[in-house]
């Protein structure tokens, strides 16, 4: 690896750092704290038996009358002052612990103890000292505590379980200071608390229940002869004042990086990346450089440094005899190296990209924080040559081809600690983008609220969300689809409403929002609305649909919806009025969705492909939505426009549907409905021919000698397979022909001989649409309401009634209706709505009486026998031309009184 170093720059002026860090190697801390999850020991006292667990009152009341007040020393001196020290205590000769499991769950707390404290690689015994019993009141004062054995370095206090609150230990060393919550409610678990002899530590008064905990010494065990000093807590407090001063003078400055980043030694997963988890230098170096950058005002997270590299590079083949899977291997060299892929067998010639970042991030609570890609740049990683003859965690190397040469990929993964001064936390966040930003802005916004408050927390807050805005709204909105982490803009929208800023939630939604929409914002922009008030809602959501309405109509759509949903009782009227514009702005957009544009893109189509689908719930949406905002006049001028385009909004699958689920009927949605039956009629009043032969009418693109032969192929009214013996370069150009010309045809190929042959077969796919499209417009006729056939026996009964037509006994059997059944007098007063569902079951008898012509459709249909309420056909066929059927059928008429007739199609 040394021929193909890495090629990354480090920062070359934090030398004193690195020689400081280098005498910082023994991890842990004064103090270290913990629980466990243990099956409860046996634990007998003497005079009151065997302890359960939690440890009753009853039982501790028996405890402590086998016990003593304890005592504390001063000097020499053995002091009984209950204003000093108020607990009880029983020696350890009166405490018997055992059980299967305490051993070895002993064991495991005296490990996370030994690690905590920096005592790994040596041998450390605890040996059980007292048994304690704080009772309400009980306390100790601050002390320290004295050696009680040889080797004592510290003492270890396991907490039993035991119901009570308070008591907190309070451990200070060199100048810090920590509390721990011993009050543990879990009957499962006991919580731990270890620091060295030379803490200053006290106990903090029980303010309820009773805490009962096993104090025990820790011990050095060494040999007799040794003469190792005594283990005392790991100082490195001048290492951190010089580390801290380092930091404030290499970070602050015009010309100072923006952060740096210390490469750990050890290898860790991004899974298994905490500082809880870092080993031996790692942890006692983090722990300086963490203490350090607190006190240099700056903050301090660890992650995954990223390093990816690409670009030219050529076999290393220099004296080599042979190749074996894509290496070259030295006379000299053994067999096994070829096969492993760590062995360099290329050199690289020059790197053409490269990628350095940070990402997986853990806080010092080591808790994963979403900062995402964080640019690397140069001089902001050591320490200088970490990364030297190192290998790539992942590397490959692609022989050259064709006129491409030989190219290499490599990549690096390591964990670093990753330090910059809080003042520019905002700009190092903003390299990856202003998504990264928001959980810091969430920091902020959150402490504004926090009780108490900072008195500067809102103009923090407030001066990073400007910058957050501005930075957003100087962001090219390009990507896929919009711009960087298009997702997070709902986020930052809500962010700055609960900041409560109307100017900051303005200039947001118009400046980025209403550029970069993609319907995600809905329920932040709906939120936002009440801070921006009526007027203003109605001017920036306008224009947003404006903008967006040809590519995004159902989010547009749903965003006026949820508008005028946003309370159970009606619009107010000042909403009322300004929604109209935003409707208005909607309705008349309807006639440009799908349209395209001259600026349009790849990414207006890939806007489009994500959008919501234009189908019912588009329409019942905005009609009711209408008919909610009192605007009869918008309404009827959306069902014009629907109308219009029946591409777009088809009567079947679209407008039908939506006529059946509206909340609000008036003149426009009758007017729709009456587009939809004459539009079905029309299309629906004679059923599709079926194909007399084989012929296709279709003309080709292309005039190669295999496109001619496909096109007289598709002209041929007999022949229905054709085979095309051909390479296979050919054969995919007529894979093409076929599907883009959407020729009804398979094209398989026969995998025989050399070459290939391509085995074309003509199907009936375009008639089996058409048929379908005919059974969907048949089906369609009778669903508004679900109720057709009650509507034609209410209107056949309306017009009896009023052309004095004779009366039936049962209702009429609609495939005899003629034109003048159902006819209405010119001077009859029927109302509109009326006359115009009786010309639609004009309509409706003169198709039901081309059974013929319905026979037809069933030769593509499944071939069964049933009753249905809309026509369906069963046929028998006989040969025409080879491969085409004549359909033959007969229509009966069956009766279940009293619904509606239903028609019955039987095969002859």
């Amino acid at each position: 690896m040394a021929r193909n170093p890495i090629h990354i720059e480090y920062h070359d002026e934090l030398q004193p750092l690195e020689t400081l860090l280098k005498g910082v190697n023994r991890a842990g801390d004064f103090f270290a704290t913990g629980t466990a999850e243990i099956p409860m020991p046996r634990l007998e006292i003497e005079g009151a038996g065997v302890l359960s667990f939690p440890v009753p009152e009853s039982q501790i009341q028996e405890v402590i009358r086998q016990a003593t007040r304890a005592p504390y020393g001063r000097g020499e001196a053995t002091i009984l002052d209950e204003s000093v020290r108020k607990v009880w205590q029983l020696p350890a000769e009166r405490v018997h612990l055992g059980g299967k499991s305490w051993t070895a769950s002993f064991d495991g707390i005296l490990k996370q103890v030994v690690a905590g404290l920096g005592c790994q690689g040596m041998k450390v015994a605890a040996e059980l000292y007292k048994l304690l019993v704080y009772d309400p009141g009980g306390f100790f004062l601050a002390h320290r505590d004295t050696e009680k054995a040889g080797g004592m370095f510290g003492t270890l206090v396991v907490v039993l379980p035991s119901t009570h609150r308070g008591g907190e230990l309070v451990i200070r060393h060199g100048g810090r200071e920590v509390t721990v919550d011993l009050s543990g409610a879990e009957v499962s678990e006991v919580m731990f608390a270890a620091f060295y002899a030379d803490c200053e530590h006290e106990v903090r008064p029980i303010r309820d229940g009773h805490r009962v905990c096993l104090v025990y010494n820790l011990i050095q065990q060494t040999a007799p002869s040794s003469r190792a000093q005594p283990l005392v807590a790991p100082a490195y407090e001048p290492q951190i004042t010089q580390a801290a001063a380092l930091l404030e003078a290499n970070l602050t400055g015009p010309d100072a990086p923006a952060k740096i980043a210390w490469l750990l030694e050890h290898h860790y997963s991004p899974d298994g990346l905490a500082f809880a988890g870092l080993k031996a230098a790692d942890a006692a170096r983090v722990q300086v450089l963490a203490q350090a950058a607190a006190r240099a005002g700056c903050v301090a997270h660890l992650g995954i440094v990223h390093i990816e590299e690409s670009g030219s590079a050529e076999p290393a083949y220099q004296d080599y005899r042979r190749r074996r899977w894509g290496r070259y291997i030295e006379d000299d060299e053994e067999d096994e190296q070829a096969d492993d892929p760590d062995c360099p067998d290329f050199d690289v010639i020059e790197v053409c990209d490269a990628r350095h970042y940070v990402a997986q991030w853990r806080n010092q609570r080591d808790e994963p924080v979403p900062f995402g890609e964080i640019p690397l740049e140069a001089g902001e990683l050591l320490p200088a040559g970490a990364l030297d003859d190192e290998k790539p965690d992942e590397q490959r190397f692609h022989e050259a081809s064709g006129n491409e040469g030989a190219s290499f990929e490599r990549s690096y993964h390591r964990a670093a600690l990753v330090v910059w001064r809080r003042e520019r936390y905002a700009e190092v966040l903003l390299q990856a983008g202003v998504a990264a930003a928001l959980p810091y802005l969430k920091e902020k916004v959150e402490a504004c609220a926090a009780q108490p408050a900072l008195p500067t927390a809102r103009q923090e807050a407030l001066a990073l969300a400007r910058l957050l805005v501005n930075a957003w709204r100087d962001t090219p909105s390009h990507g896929y689809p919009h711009g960087p982490q298009p997702d997070k803009r709902d986020g930052m929208l809500s962010l700055l409403a609960e900041l409560g800023d109307a100017t900051l939630v303005h200039d947001f939604i118009a400046d980025v929002v209403t550029r970069d929409y993609d319907g995600s914002e809905n329920q932040a922009l709906v939120a936002a609305a009440s801070l921006l008030g009526a007027k203003t809602t109605g001017a920036l959501f306008t224009e947003l649909a404006r903008q967006h309405l040809r590519c995004l109509p159902a989010e547009c759509v749903n965003l006026l919806g949820s508008l005028t949903t946003r309370t159970r009782s009606s619009v107010p009227a000042e909403w009322r009025e300004s929604l109209r514009g935003l409707a208005e702005a909607i309705v008349a957009g309807l006639s440009q969705i799908d349209e395209s544009a001259p600026g349009d893109d790849w990414r207006t189509w890939q806007i489009r492909k994500q959008a919501l689908p234009s189908d019912a719930r588009l329409v019942i949406r905005l009609l009711d939505t209408l008919a909610r905002l009192e605007a009869p006049k918008l309404r009827d001028a959306a069902v014009r426009q629907l109308a219009t385009r029946p591409a777009l909004f088809d009567p079947v699958t679209v407008l039908v549907p939506a006529l059946e689920a509206l909340r609000a009927w008036d003149a426009a949605s009758t007017r729709l409905w009456e587009h939809c039956a004459a539009f079905l009629l029309e299309r629906s009043g004679r059923p599709p021919e079926a194909p007399r032969d084989w012929r296709q009418n279709v003309k080709l693109s292309c005039t190669c000698p295999d496109c001619r032969e496909l096109q007289q192929f598709a002209l041929d009214p007999v022949e229905q397979v054709h085979r095309f013996r051909v390479r296979q370069d050919r054969r995919q150009h007529l894979h093409h022909q076929i599907e883009h010309h959407h020729l009804d045809m398979t094209h398989v190929t026969e995998r025989k001989g050399s070459p290939q042959t391509l085995v074309c077969t003509k199907d009936r796919r375009s008639y089996q649409r058409r048929c379908e499209q005919y059974r969907q417009d048949i089906a369609a006729l009778t669903a508004p309401g679900n109720s057709w056939q009650n509507r034609v026996r209410r209107l056949y009964s309306i017009h009896r009634h009023r052309s004095n037509a004779p009366r039936l006994g049962r209702p009429p059997d609609v495939r005899s209706w003629t034109a003048a059944d159902v006819s209405v007098p010119a001077n009859d007063p029927l109302p509109e709505p009326q006359r115009v569902q009786i010309r639609v079951l004009q309509h409706k008898a003169q198709a039901h009486r081309a059974s013929d012509q319905r026979a037809q459709v069933a030769a593509v249909l499944k071939p069964t026998t049933r009753s249905i309420s809309s026509p369906t056909c069963s046929t028998a066929s006989s040969s025409v031309l080879p491969g085409i059927a004549r359909p033959s059928a007969s229509c009966t008429s069956t009766r279940s009184p009293p619904a509606a007739p239903v028609l019955k199609f039987t095969t002859n």
